[in-house]
Parts: structure tokens; sequence; C-alpha cells
């Protein structure tokens, strides 16, 4: 009898000494390496779902929510660094109906967990008057060769977000806030408006 109390006692100890190396070895992981990200385009678009404000302290008006999309944004991954964990792109809205280089958003893709092509990365955009915070899921897909798959196949999406803005033309006092969702494609060089390539 003792020595079965024995057994089960050493066990229970070797169960946990398990668990605790499995554990601390994972909480100590280093970040998968996302370079094979960089370079690549998508095309992206924003939905906001937003109460409209003509001004603080009035109801919404209208009284409800209503939807603004804007698609045709183009996004292009621009590094990657392990040391922060950020993923650097740069995001191309049309403005005034036209691409340019110089009309373009920095953003910073901080890696929250996953691995190197199923991912979640939080981004906060803070760009005049306007304010996007999301949380992003990555899926990418390779071929044989090692190539992203695209086509749809090689994507991401917003998890979560919220939208706010407030209207930057001068003496304005209009106001938008909700919530928002992104979603993207990576896309070939080829579908880039060739404006926006080096």
């Amino acid at each position: 009898m003792h020595a079965r109390k024995l057994l089960l006692n050493v066990l229970m100890a070797a169960v946990f000494i398990t668990c605790f190396t499995l554990g601390t070895a994972h909480a100590q992981g280093e970040p998968p390496d996302l370079t094979r990200w960089v370079g690549t385009w998508f095309k992206l678009t924003l939905t906001a779902n937003v109460y409209h404000y003509s001004n603080i302290g009035v109801k919404p008006s209208p009284s409800y929510r209503v939807t603004d999309a804007e698609s045709g944004i183009y996004m292009k991954i621009a590094g990657w660094d392990a040391g922060t964990r950020i993923l650097q792109a740069t995001a191309y809205p049309k403005e005034g109906g036209v691409y340019s280089p110089l009309v373009s958003i920095p953003l910073d893709m901080n890696y929250f967990a996953g691995d190197g092509l199923k991912f979640v990365c939080s981004s906060f955009v803070d760009e005049a008057g306007m304010q996007n915070g999301f949380i992003l899921f990555f899926k990418g897909k390779l071929n044989t060769a090692g190539d992203f798959v695209l086509g749809g196949e090689t994507n991401f999406k917003s998890l979560g977000g919220y939208y706010l803005e407030t209207d930057d033309v001068p003496g304005s006092t209009e106001r938008w806030a909700g919530s928002a969702t992104l979603v993207g494609k990576m896309i070939p060089l080829s579908k880039v408006p060739s404006i926006l390539l080096p």
C-alpha cells in the first residue's frame, strides 16, 4: 500500500513538472517570423456603421446608425520588426477620386498571437480627425512552391473595430461615431495602381 501511494505521488509530481515546464516554455516563446508578408499588397474595404452628430450635446441626426463604406483602399506591408512585434504597413485611400503616393496612412499592426500564417494583430489609426481601432485576423495560404495563394485565399478581417471622426473642415462641429469592419484580400502587383508602385 505504501509503495502504491509513493508511486502515485511520483506520478503526480511528474505531471505537475511537465505541465509547468510546457507552460513556462510557451509563455517565453518568440513571435513567428513574419518577413514573408513584407512587400505584399492588399485591397481593402472599410465599412463604418455610425451615428452622425451635428455638434456635441445633441441627439444624433438621423436617430439611427448609417452605413458608410469605402472600398478600393490599397495597403502594402512594408516591414516586420521582431523586436517590437510590429508589422508595418502603408494604406493608400483615394483622395478626390484618385490615388497618390503622397496621400498615405501609416499603419502599425502589433502582433498579438498566432503562427506565421494565422495570426492576430491590433492596430490604431489617428489621422486628420479620424480614429480607428481594430483587432485583425490574418490568414495566409501557401501553394506547393511556398508562395501565397491569391484569389481571396490569403486575407485578413477585423474581429472588432470602432470608428470616431471629427470633421476637419475649419469651424465645423460635426462628428461621427460607431463600429467599423475592415477586410482585405492579398492581390498581385499587376492589380496595384501603377502610380503607387516605386
